[in-house]
C-alpha cells in the first residue's frame, strides 16, 4: 500500500509540474496567433463597415470630443463608444491607419486565452490548449480578428463572463470575486455592443442556473451586485449623452435594440441575412471545427439528463451557449452573418472534447468512419474545384471585375484536397493528434488565400481606391457628393480616406432620422433637384454612387455632362464638366 501511495504521489507531482507548462502553452498559442493576425494589417483597405468605425475614431481624435461620436462631422449615436475609444487610442499613437485593427487583434488574443482557460476548467489543461488551437485556426475567427468592428470585443467579453461564472460555481471560497468579474465583463461588453453580450452570456448562465437550483437559484448570481457593477461601467456615458442630446435614450434603447431586433427600426438602414445564409455562414466561419459538432450531441443529451459524467454536463452547457446564440439571432429578421462569431469559442471547446475522447480511446468506431467520410467528401470537393472552380467563379458578375481572383481557385482546391487526404489518413490510423494538426495546419494556407482574395477585391469593397481616384481627378475645391442610401453611414470610409466632409445626396423616398437628430437635419442632405441644378451649371462636383445599387449605365446617375473617373464594384465615380469644356 505504501508503494502504491508513493506512486500516486509521484504522478500528482508530475501533473502539478505540467500544469504551469500547459497554461503557458495556452498563453503562447494566444500570443502567437495574435502576431500572425497582425501581419500586414494595412491590407486590404478598410471595407465599408470598418470605415464607419475608423472615421468616427478619427473625428473623435481630431475634435477632442470623446463623449459624442460623430460621423462625417454629423452626430452619430447609433453605437456604444468602446470600439471608437479604443481605435482612437491606437490612432493617437501611430496616426489614423489600418493598424486600428489592432483593437480586434488584441480582443482576439483575450478571447483565445479565455477559451483555453474555459476549456481547461471543463475538460482539463490539455483540452484547453487544443481549444485555443482550434479557435485560432477557425476561418471566421481569423477574419474577424482583422476586422475593425466591436464583434471580437463582444466575443472576448462573453467568453470571460462564462469563464468567471463557472469559476464561481466551482469555487465558493472566491465566489464573490468571480461574480464581480462576470458582471464586469458584461459591462465592458455593453459598452461595445449594447445588450447583446448580456443576452449571449445570459442564456447559458440563466438556463443552467435554473435547471440546477430552481428559480430561486438566480440569487446565487448576486444580481444586486451585478446591477451596481453594470451601473458603474455602463451608465456614466449613456446618462451623459442622454442629458446632452435629447432623443438619444429612446433611440438607443427602443429603436437601436428592440425595433432593430424586430427589423422595424427607423431609418430602414439595414437588411438582415436569410436564415439559410446565416446558418451556412456559421458553419463556414467555424470551419473546419464545426464538422465535429455532431459527435458531441449524444454526450450533451446525457449531460442534460444527468446520466453522464461531469464532462457530459460541461458539453451540455457548451451546447446551451452555442444553441442559444444561434437561436437568438435566428429569431431576429435583422440578423447578419457575422453575429454568430461569439459562438465560435464553444465550437472550439467542443472540438477539443472530441479530440480528448479520441485520445482516450472512447470515441466510437462510427465517429472515426464519419471523419473518414468527411475527408473523402473534402477530397472530392477539392478535385471538383480544381476542374470547375474557375468556371463557377466567372459566373459571379463582380468577380469579372477582378480577374486575379480566378487564379486563387486552383490553390484553394489544392488545400482542400490535401486536407481531405490528411483527414482520411489520420482517421484511418486513429491518430487524433495528427487529425488536429492536419486541420490546424490547413487553415494557414486557407486563411492566406482568403486574405489574398480580400486584397485583390479591395477595389470592390474598400473606399481607399475610390479616394485615390478622386484625389487624381478632382481638385481640392471639388465638392464630393455621395449618393446616400438609408444607411448613409456607408459614407464613413469615403470620408476617412479623403479626409474631407462629404455632401450627402438625399436618399430616395425620403429619410426618417433617429430621434437624437431631431432639429439637426437642416443641411444634412442635398436635395436631388438642387444637385441637378448645380451639376448642370458646371460647378466643381464629384459624384460617388450608392454601393448598394447595381447600375450598368452611368448616364442614369447624373444629369450630365460628366466624365467617368472609374467604376469600383457597384460604385461609379463621376465628375462634372465645367461650361465650355468638351
Amino acid at each position: 500500500m505504501a508503494v502504491y501511495e508513493e506512486e500516486l504521489l509521484a504522478v500528482s507531482r508530475v501533473e502539478a509540474r505540467a500544469l504551469p507548462l500547459r497554461r503557458a502553452a495556452a498563453l503562447l498559442v494566444a500570443l502567437a496567433a495574435g502576431v500572425l493576425f497582425a501581419v500586414r494589417l494595412d491590407l486590404p483597405g478598410f471595407f465599408d463597415n470598418e470605415g464607419r468605425y475608423a472615421e468616427v475614431a478619427r473625428e473623435m481624435l481630431q475634435s477632442g470630443d470623446w463623449l459624442s461620436p460623430h460621423l462625417d462631422f454629423r452626430l452619430f449615436l447609433n453605437k456604444p463608444p468602446l470600439a471608437f475609444w479604443l481605435t482612437s487610442l491606437v490612432f493617437s499613437i501611430g496616426g489614423p491607419s489600418e493598424w486600428g485593427r489592432l483593437v480586434p487583434v488584441a480582443a482576439a488574443v483575450v478571447a483565445l486565452f479565455a477559451t483555453a482557460r474555459l476549456g481547461a476548467l471543463l475538460y482539463g489543461e490539455a483540452a484547453g490548449v487544443v481549444a485555443a488551437i482550434a479557435l485560432a485556426s477557425s476561418l471566421g475567427f481569423v477574419l474577424e480578428a482583422r476586422t475593425l468592428r466591436p464583434d471580437m470585443i463582444v466575443t472576448a467579453t462573453v467568453v470571460l463572463a462564462l469563464l468567471w461564472w463557472l469559476r464561481a460555481e466551482r469555487n465558493d471560497g472566491r465566489r464573490g470575486a468571480w461574480l464581480v468579474g462576470l458582471w464586469t465583463a458584461l459591462g465592458v461588453g455593453m459598452l461595445a455592443k449594447g445588450f447583446v453580450p448580456v443576452v449571449l452570456a445570459g442564456i447559458p448562465i440563466a438556463t443552467v442556473t435554473v435547471l440546477d437550483h430552481g428559480w430561486r437559484g438566480v440569487r446565487r448570481l448576486r444580481p444586486g451586485v451585478g446591477l451596481l457593477v453594470l451601473a458603474a461601467i455602463v451608465l456614466p456615458w449613456h446618462v451623459a449623452v442622454a442629458l446632452r442630446h435629447p432623443g438619444f435614450a429612446w433611440d438607443y434603447v427602443v429603436n437601436q435594440h428592440l425595433l432593430f431586433f424586430l427589423d422595424r427600426k427607423l431609418p430602414r438602414d439595414s437588411e438582415g441575412d436569410s436564415l439559410v445564409f446565416f446558418w451556412t455562414a456559421f458553419v463556414g466561419r467555424g470551419f473546419p471545427w464545426t464538422m465535429f459538432l455532431p459527435l458531441t450531441v449524444g454526450e450533451a443529451l446525457r449531460g442534460w439528463r444527468r446520466v453522464g459524467t461531469d464532462e457530459a454536463r460541461a458539453t451540455f452547457v457548451l451546447w446551451i451557449w452555442l444553441g442559444g446564440a444561434l437561436a437568438f439571432f435566428s429569431c431576429a429578421p435583422s440578423r447578419l452573418e457575422h453575429y454568430s462569431i461569439p459562438a465560435l469559442p464553444a465550437v472550439a471547446i467542443l472540438a477539443a472534447r472530441v479530440w480528448q475522447r479520441a485520445a482516450a480511446g472512447t470515441l466510437h468506431a462510427r465517429a472515426w468512419r464519419y471523419v473518414v467520410g468527411l475527408g473523402a467528401v473534402a477530397t472530392s470537393a477539392g478535385l471538383a474545384g480544381a476542374v470547375f472552380g474557375e468556371r463557377l467563379l466567372r459566373e459571379t458578375y463582380w468577380i469579372a471585375q477582378v480577374p486575379s481572383l480566378l487564379a486563387l481557385a486552383l490553390p484553394a482546391a489544392a488545400v482542400v484536397v490535401v486536407t481531405g487526404l490528411g483527414m482520411v489518413f489520420a482517421a484511418t490510423a486513429r491518430r487524433p493528434a495528427v487529425l488536429v494538426g492536419v486541420l490546424a495546419a490547413a487553415m494557414l494556407p486557407a486563411a492566406a488565400i482568403v486574405l489574398r482574395a480580400e486584397v485583390d477585391a479591395e477595389p470592390l469593397f474598400s473606399w481607399r481606391p475610390v479616394a485615390r481616384a478622386l484625389g487624381g481627378a478632382a481638385s481640392a475645391d471639388t465638392e464630393i457628393v455621395f449618393e446616400a442610401p438609408d444607411e448613409y453611414q456607408l459614407v464613413g470610409g469615403l470620408a476617412y480616406y479623403t479626409g474631407r466632409r462629404i455632401t450627402l445626396l438625399e436618399p430616395p423616398g425620403g429619410f426618417v432620422p433617429p430621434t437624437y437628430l431631431a432639429g439637426q437635419m437642416d443641411g444634412m442632405f442635398l436635395s436631388r433637384a438642387a444637385f441637378a441644378r448645380r451639376w448642370q451649371a458646371g460647378e466643381r462636383l464629384a459624384f460617388v454612387s450608392d454601393p448598394q445599387r447595381r447600375r450598368e449605365d452611368p448616364a442614369t446617375l447624373v444629369p450630365g455632362p460628366f466624365r467617368v473617373v472609374g467604376r469600383f464594384g457597384d460604385r461609379w465615380v463621376l465628375t462634372s464638366v465645367p461650361p465650355g469644356v468638351g
